[in-house]
Formats: structure tokens, sequence, C-alpha cells
């Protein structure tokens, strides 16, 4: 292997420095990221390359808020299915930006996340009330379930209020009682207006927060700060794979396929969101082909596994590109468990529910990298939610 010698010290330091597995506030007491910068590699610039990638990811939210705000207010002016269609396609446009977002939780991103996206902590019976409620004093209180771009989702994908809200609350009863189908449409839809006017007010207040971002001065040494962005692309295993894909698949011979778990539950566009959060995981590590944590392994003397971790994730997002209908019909219509749970690979001509259980190993082969030989190599502390998880 290429700097054998380099590798083989460095992974005993490694075994001995990264034994602790907190969170990235409280491991790392080396500036490792510091002490490999060199004429070829500059942790600072990493820093604020990355930094840059993520800002680009919110500018480009901001942009797709304004527009989802605008084809919104022109949906609920005419309400037909032209505007509609204008306004679904706009959130699916907006959803490109924030599930790319969604790998990038670092720094403001981290604290404002559930403020735009909030699945799976999302409540569609609860938007249900708080529309039959009536007037808004003060939006900026209602509960994160009720707004951000899930109910936006649940509001323009779904006509009506889901059945089993109404049986829940007598209130949202009542309110169906006294307003017929095209009253409810248009209360609904200027609900999705007042949700969208208040994030792009927050899209841009969390710009403007991102604008002078330096991690450097914020984190006792660099290699902390380069610790936060690797606990953010923990997503991709905590989130992507285990709850966006493998909650809905059978794991062991008395498992069922669940296709209520998929995300995206009435656009039905689950695995556009899992390939946006993939290539938002390549674009942080490779800082969209600048200094990113592809140059830090191969300056720790590890481009072999820079280059694993990258072969990973395209063949990931090749899975995904093989899969030919949605992800919700496919697991929907899903019967065969045992099939499933002994799918290791998958080819052009296989049904997409084989596709689709291949796609968790093929996940699987990234996060097992960044839990392993990532963090180790780079002596990186893994999140808490990541400790001791060995599937």
């Amino acid at each position: 292997m290429k700097f054998a010698f380099a590798t083989s010290v460095l992974l005993t330091l490694s075994l001995t420095g990264c034994g602790s597995s907190g969170s990235s506030s409280s491991g790392t007491t080396s500036d490792m990221c510091n002490e490999l910068s060199s004429e070829t590699f500059s942790c600072a610039t990493m820093l604020q390359d990355i930094t840059g990638v993520a800002q680009q990811a919110v500018g480009t939210v901001k942009t797709s808020l304004v527009q989802l705000d605008t084809d919104i207010a022109s949906y609920c002016t005419v309400l037909d299915a032209a505007s509609l269609k204008t306004a679904q396609d706009q959130w699916a446009t907006t959803m490109v930006a924030v599930q790319k977002m969604e790998v990038m939780q670092f720094d403001a991103i981290d604290t404002a996340r559930d403020n735009f996206y909030n699945w799976p902590s999302n409540d569609t019976c609860k938007v249900d009330l708080q529309i039959a409620s009536g007037p808004i004093d003060d939006f900026t209180k209602v509960a994160t379930g009720r707004r951000g771009l899930n109910s936006v989702e649940y509001i323009l994908f779904e006509e009506d209020t889901l059945a089993s809200c109404s049986t829940l609350y007598s209130s949202v009863t009542d309110w169906m009682a006294l307003n017929d189908l095209a009253a409810r449409k248009k209360a609904r839809c200027d609900y999705a207006k007042i949700v969208t006017a208040d994030l792009v007010n927050r899209a841009t207040a969390l710009e403007t927060a991102l604008s002078t971002l330096d991690l450097a001065t914020k984190f006792e040494s660099l290699q902390l700060a380069a610790n936060s962005i690797s606990d953010a692309l923990f997503y991709v295993d905590k989130q992507t794979k285990d709850a966006k894909l493998k909650a809905a698949l059978p794991q062991a011979s008395d498992g069922e396929f669940k296709e209520t778990s998929l995300e995206s539950q009435f656009a039905h566009i689950s695995k556009d969101h899992l390939k946006n959060n993939l290539l938002g995981a390549r674009a942080i590590f490779t800082a969209n082909d600048q200094t990113g944590f592809e140059d830090y392994l191969i300056a720790a003397g590890q481009e072999s596994i820079a280059t694993d971790m990258l072969a990973a994730l395209d063949a990931a997002l090749a899975n995904l590109e093989a899969i030919e209908g949605d992800l919700f019909t496919a697991v929907e219509n899903a019967d065969n468990v045992s099939t499933c749970i002994n799918t290791t690979d998958y080819v052009s001509d296989d049904d997409d529910i084989v596709k689709i259980c291949a796609l968790q190993l093929s996940v699987k082969t990234f996060t097992d990298l960044l839990k392993e030989d990532f963090v180790m190599v780079l002596k990186f502390t893994k999140p808490a939610a990541a400790d001791g998880d060995n599937d």
C-alpha cells in the first residue's frame, strides 16, 4: 500500500488517540489537523472551503424558498391544477437543496435545522389542528412539527385533511363541517403561504449568520472545528441509512416491509431525498473539489481510504439511479422478505425492490468507512448517537 510506513505509524497513534466516544466538544486533545498542514494541505483552508460549501447550500435553499413562496401565493389566488403543479414542482426543487443541507448540520445550520425541515418529528394531524384553530398571532411560537417544509408537502400533495385527524380532534371535525372542500383548500393553502413566508425569513437569517462564519476561531483547535463537521456527516449513518431506508425494510426473517416508515409520505420522492443526502455528503467530503476531508486523509497518508469512501458514495448513487420507480410503491407492493434480507447486490434487470434492498448495503459501505477508518485515522470522535453502533 502507498505510504505504508506512515500508515503504520499513524494507525498506531490513532488507536491510542481515538478511544473517546463522546461528542466532538470533549474528545480531541491534540491539533492533528493543524499539525499536518503543509505546502500541499491547509487545515484552515479546508475549514473555509467546507464552510463555503455550506454557505452555498444555504443560499440555494433561500433562493428556492423565495420562489416557492411566490408559487404558493399564485396557487392560493387561483387554486387550479396548473398552479398547484408549479408549486409542487418548486417544493421538490427546494427539497433538493434542503436534503443536501441536512448533511451539513454544523454551527448555525444545526441550530436552525428543525425550523426548516423536521422529519420525522412532523405531525400532519397537528397541522390540521393548527389550520382549524384560525388566525395565528405569532407564528414563530408555533411548534416545529406544525410548520416547516413537511407541512407544506402535506398541504400541496394531500388534497384534503387526513380522515384520522378529524376523529382525533373535535375542532377539526367542526371545522370540516363548516367549510366545504374549496374553503378547506383555500385555508390550507393560506397556511402554507404563512409557512413559506416564515421560511424565507429564517433562510435569510441563516444566510447572514453563516456569511461571517470562521470555524477556526470558534473552537480551541482546528481539529475540534473539523470534528464538528465530521459529526454532521454522521447524518448519513443514523438518518439516511437507518431511519430513511433500513426502517422500511425487513432486517430478519420475521421482519416486514413498512412503506409508512419512508420519508416523503405524500410527494413520494424519498429516492430523491436519499440521493441528495449522499450528494451533500460528497460535497462536504470533497469541498466541491476544493480542500476537503479527502485532502485531509491524503495528508494523513491515507489516500486509499479517501478513494474507498468516494467509491462507496458513487456506488450508492449508482444504485439509486438504477431504481426506476419511487420507493413508496416498490416497498408497498413488496412481499418477499427472504429475498430482501439475503440481497447483497443487484443487476440492472432486477425489480426495484431488490435494488432498494441492495441499497442499504451500498450506503453501509460508506458509513462503515466513516465510523471506523475515517474517524480513527483522523482522530475524530464520533457523535454520541453513533457510539456502540455496530450494524
